[in-house]
């Protein structure tokens, strides 16, 4: 049985009447290979003699590429085992990871010499650095060029494709950072395990990538400064669009864009406007794709606008583009370009139909479901319904198909909404616009309001409930209540780009409602960004309008969100400004609700006696606030703080009660919180049994309720729990790794250094030489971290592991120490006195 390769090589030689042998001397091959090779006697062809036998055969354009693809994808699918087909035909690996690239133009045409240079470019095979760069005017076809090659050699990627726009050349160009953040969710990582920064994100992905069969299409990139951060490690392929030609990137291939060879303009004419119309009249059609210059973009506009008018003919436009003055105007890039035939279409809608199409495109957010039209037009849902199916019909939305909640979902084309947009701004006031935005965002904020309430998450009391939100449409309502999680990620984006909206609006208390309503599912699903720029805004918003209310409550959100970042000092200070001006207000709950999130922060950061007096502030006033889940939660933390004090018995029975709150109050999510803490605290008593069933537990909750890192962190308590038995070394290894393995692949990197250090701790003690090394990351983590109890940790696990070798270091790693933990005025610090044979009570310094 063949192959789609040996088929090939056959047809091929046939129809060229060579022999075997002839083919042979002319590709420097020998005849044996050849026969093997059509009659695929699992024979794979080297790349080198892939390029032999297509130049042997006189292979060009598109025929070159298939054989060549053709080739290549036998190569991989001989390395991997998993063969598939692509649109060709093709055998082509099946396993795609990440398949970003947008759809490739059916109607692509020309280019096979660019093509050819992005082949050698590209070749995994190659000498090059796999990088090159597109680049040429506006219109000449740079992206369409660079996606219908990343679909030409989709077989030699075949670990994935990932694709990014940057928009260089408009007034809003792509943060490098932001783009990371895009690639590395879809590579796995997101909520806290996100890094920030643009350096931090950029190594993180290249750690990803590397080793990786991947393609990366850059797009209108504006600079070095776009493109620089985003270049990977070597050999991952990159392919890059700009007006630039970017010559300075290091061993790049640089491909500068020419306008389309006339025959090749004129077949692009006749598939955007039709064969049979154009043929009739090619002489003109000659003159039509002169007078756009060959520029396929303002080809396709011509034919597009041809296609349009099906009763002019191509003479009759030629007629219009006569004339220089005019000429850009007839064939005008953008909004420009189509308004004269989406003016038409808008005529057409009803008055109903064409105000809704107005406020969708003001409304800028990228995609919506079907009731914001009812809400915007501020009538019934079946109005608005009706209102929805004209304008599909009208092709001026797009559907989507249905949303993770199952609902259906919609768009604009990105050039179809800025003609929406100029459409409000001539037809409806700012007052009626503003009125309708608060209709739809009300709308929004009463679901995510009904979704909020069955979220099995911590609440953070950040949402006004004093403000109304009604629902209009059950139906609605009851996909967010069913599906909160999955409706709350459908409603993402939209929700992210409403408040922004609000707030530019002057609808400060909407703007902080609806970010403050948002915060628990992104706490609970670990969308820090998304989080910290709604609290930014809404925190703008408030300020502005003089609500200090709000601004005590969106700086206290801003503080919660910012103690999953590395910036330990903002973050307290934010808190620190929340609690006063709480205080300043009179508002209790708010006061103790910071006071509960600075009392984390203080005991990450060693200051536990203030970490002390702050949780137990928040404890006494959470229960005169009447908020137990909270009070759970801020005795949790106070065992935690009590236990790093050396009180373990205390802060047993702490969490013990915060155990009691949380079951009593049937919240599973601050169940499994209070579960770890108490199988620490146990541990820390010595009672090894008990806090490996709490730990447990911990874990089976956590998975319950979705909390992938709740459960990697209970894990690793689990196999501290269990590394008090000398005989379940293996069980505390495999659960150990278990728990490194989740904290890696959801790019955790604070969950991962403490897990290595459980780790380096259990090999120090089986004298295992791992446990050096392992310790040293994280100690370098705990040190960029400034996190000194754990500093000082691994620093008594190294002395373990150096007194185990006999190693004069051991005396230095201890004294060091020493000297954390006194500071920290822990009472392992009088032990360690006793240890090296000092003084303590000379040096301890005073409780501060």
């Amino acid at each position: 049985m063949g192959n789609a390769f040996s088929e090939l090589l056959r047809r091929h030689r046939l129809s060229r009447r060579l022999t075997q042998e002839a083919l042979a001397e002319r590709a420097g091959i020998s005849s044996r290979s050849i026969a093997e090779l059509e009659r695929a006697r699992g024979r794979r062809p080297r790349p080198r003699s892939l390029e032999q036998l297509a130049t042997a055969l006189d292979l060009t354009g598109e025929e070159r590429e298939e054989f060549i693809a053709a080739g290549h994808a036998l190569i991989w699918a001989d390395r991997t085992g998993r063969p598939g087909r692509d649109d060709k035909g093709t055998t082509i690996p099946s396993d795609l990871k990440w398949r970003q690239l947008p759809a490739d133009l059916p109607d692509f045409v020309g280019r096979d010499g660019e093509l050819a240079r992005l082949r050698t470019a590209l070749d995994p095979d190659g000498n090059g650095t796999r990088l090159a760069v597109l680049s040429g005017p506006p219109g000449v076809g740079k992206t369409a060029l660079a996606v219908h090659a990343g679909h030409r050699f989709s077989s030699w990627f075949p670990d994935g494709h990932l694709y990014a726009t940057l928009r260089g050349a408009g007034a809003d160009p792509a943060d490098p950072a932001d783009v990371l953040a895009q690639w590395l969710r879809a590579l796995g990582v997101d909520g806290s395990a996100l890094p920030a920064g643009s350096d931090a994100r950029a190594a993180l992905f290249r750690d990803r990538v590397a080793a990786q069969r991947v393609l990366l299409v850059i797009d209108d990139a504006g600079g070095y400064h776009q493109v620089e951060p985003l270049l990977p490690a070597d050999r991952v392929a990159v392919v890059v669009t700009s007006r630039l030609p970017l010559t300075g990137l290091p061993g790049v291939t640089s491909i500068d864009l020419r306008p389309l060879p006339g025959p090749a303009a004129v077949k692009l004419l006749c598939l955007v406007a039709g064969e049979d119309r154009v043929r009739a009249e090619l002489s003109a059609a000659a003159d039509l794709v002169a007078l756009c210059g060959r520029l396929p973009l303002a080809v396709r506009i011509a034919g597009a606008r041809l296609a349009a008018r099906p009763h002019w003919t191509v003479e009759t436009f030629n007629e219009r583009l006569a004339d220089e003055r005019s000429r850009l105007d007839e064939l005008r890039h953008g909004d420009l370009a189509v308004r004269s035939g989406l003016h038409l279409t808008h005529q057409r809608l009803t008055p109903a139909a064409a105000r809704a199409f107005a406020l969708l495109g003001e409304l800028g957010v990228p995609s919506f479901p079907g009731w914001p039209v009812a809400a915007l037009l501020g009538v019934d849902p079946a109005a608005g319904a009706a209102v929805l199916e004209e304008l599909l019909d009208a092709r001026l939305l797009e559907a989507l198909g249905c949303d993770p909640a199952g609902q259906p979902r919609y768009r604009f084309h990105d050039i179809i909404r800025l003609y929406a947009r100029e459409r409000r701004e001539a037809e409806i006031g700012q007052a009626e616009w503003t009125a309708a935005l608060s209709r739809a965002a009300t709308g929004w904020l009463a679901l995510a309001r009904q979704a909020q309430d069955h979220l099995d998450c911590t609440r953070l009391y950040l949402d006004d409930r004093d403000h109304p939100a009604a629902i209009t449409d059950q139906r609605v309502a009851a996909v967010a209540a069913g599906q909160p999680v999955e409706w709350f990620e459908a409603e993402r984006e939209a929700l992210g780009g409403l408040v922004p909206a609000c707030a530019e609006a002057d609808q400060a208390v909407l703007a902080r409602c609806l970010a403050g309503c948002t915060a628990d599912f992104y706490d609970l699903r670990g969308h820090y960004d998304d989080w910290q720029q709604a609290m930014n805004v809404a925190l703008d918003a408030c300020r502005r309008a003089g609500d200090r209310s709000g601004e005590a409550t969106m700086l206290r959100g801003l503080g919660s969100c910012l103690v999953e970042h590395d910036d330990h000092d903002t973050t307290i200070s934010t808190l620190y400004a929340a609690q006063a001006l709480a205080r300043d207000i009179g508002d209790v709950a708010g006061v103790a609700l910071a006071g509960k999130e600075l009392g984390l922060m203080l005991s990450i950061t060693g200051r536990v006696h203030e970490a002390e007096a702050e949780l137990r502030a928040a404890v006494e006033g959470l229960e005169r606030a009447g908020l137990p889940l909270s009070r759970s939660l801020a005795l949790t933390m106070l065992g935690f703080t009590l236990r790093e004090r050396g009180e373990t018995a205390e802060a047993v029975e702490v969490v013990e009660a915060a155990l009691d709150i949380a079951r009593s109050c049937g919240a599973r999510s601050v169940e499994a919180y209070a579960l770890r803490g108490l199988a620490g605290a146990l541990l820390a008593c010595d009672r090894p049994r008990q806090a490996e069933q709490a730990a447990r537990a911990a874990v089976v909750t956590f998975e319950q309720v979705g909390d992938l890192i709740g459960a990697a962190q209970s894990l690793r308590t689990l196999g501290e729990a269990l590394a008090r038995d000398p005989h379940r070394w293996d069980e505390v290894e495999e659960t150990l790794t278990a728990a490194a393995d989740l904290f890696r692949y959801k790019g955790h990197r604070w969950g991962l250094a403490l897990t290595e250090l459980s780790l380096g701790e259990v090999e120090a003690r089986l004298g295992d030489p791992r446990a050096i090394e392992r310790l040293h990351r994280s100690l370098r983590y705990w040190t960029d971290e400034q996190v000194p109890a754990l500093q000082a940790r691994t620093l008594m696990a190294l002395a373990a592991a150096s007194e185990q070798r006999g190693d004069p270091d051991t005396r230095e790693l201890l004294m060091r120490a020493y000297e954390l933990y006194r500071v920290l005025d822990a009472p392992v610090a009088a032990e360690l006195a006793v240890r090296l044979g000092m003084d303590e009570s000379a040096t301890r310094p005073k409780i501060r």
